[in-house]
């Protein structure tokens, strides 16, 4: 246990020395703040807007930490050869793939929450009141940001930093496509379409089963049976990628 701590605590040291997280925090806020100046043309919605803003803002955030970073933790301890000096201790493969998950998980996740609590703080300022109903929101932020980690994880440990971002950038938007594909699917004349259009749809990530924003912003009802369903797809997916980006990264050989 003590070696996969400190895995976790390394990663989370690393990438928090990275300067993207700064330019990303900046952006960030800045998406939550300038809803407070949209007001004037907001005709009344400016709540929704700066409630809206601030979910898309934490979400964007993570996604793009995630792809930055995550793409890049294997592969930078292999350019650095550090990886040589860890796999010839008494760690193993599934422990730095663990480890690195981890690590970088909680970074995000301090980071996140930090957003929402800066959001709920801008909402007493700007109406006088808290909205604690958006944090419902977080779990799932953060596990659509899991689910995207553990497909980067996979990919890093086979392939280039390049070719893992783009993948993860690829999963991302089709992720969040799914429901498209789900209609095409249903209404589609061919048979052999329709039924490929269906293994696509249930075999991918759909990330959409995370996107609470429309029910948080409009204030509409919330369903506990498809909260908990969210919840154990986002756990389910992710332990299966961390268990295939495991057996691939302990096949691998360093030369």
């Amino acid at each position: 246990m003590h070696r996969l701590r400190a895995v976790i605590e390394n990663t989370f040291k690393e990438s928090l020395r990275q300067r993207i997280l700064l330019l990303l925090i900046v952006f960030s806020l800045m998406l939550i703040i300038v809803s407070i100046f949209l007001e004037p043309f907001a005709l009344g919605e400016s709540p929704k807007i700066l409630r809206d803003l601030g979910l898309a803002a934490m979400s964007l955030f993570g996604v793009l930490v995630v792809i930055i970073i995550g793409s890049t933790l294997i592969h930078k301890d292999i350019e650095k050869r550090t990886i040589y000096t860890v796999i010839s201790k008494p760690v193993k493969r599934s422990e730095i793939v663990l480890g690195k998950f981890a690590g970088l998980f909680l970074l995000i996740t301090v980071m996140v929450c930090s957003m929402a609590i800066i959001q709920q703080i801008m909402l007493l300022l700007y109406e006088g009141s808290f909205d604690p109903r958006l944090f419902i929101a977080l779990p799932f932020t953060l596990l659509e940001i899991s689910v995207l980690l553990g497909i980067l994880l996979l990919f890093s440990s086979f392939s280039s930093p390049t070719l893992t971002a783009i993948m993860g950038i690829l999963f991302f938007i089709i992720g969040h496509a799914l429901p498209d594909l789900k209609v095409f699917a249903d209404q589609a004349k061919s048979a052999a379409l329709k039924y490929l259009a269906y293994i696509f749809y249930y075999i991918l990530p759909n990330l959409e089963n995370f996107n609470l924003r429309s029910e948080l912003v409009y204030r509409l009802p919330l369903y506990g049976d498809q909260l908990l369903f969210s919840l154990c797809y986002g756990i389910i997916y992710t332990v299966f990628l961390l268990y295939l980006a495991t057996l691939i990264f302990e096949k691998r050989e360093f030369k």
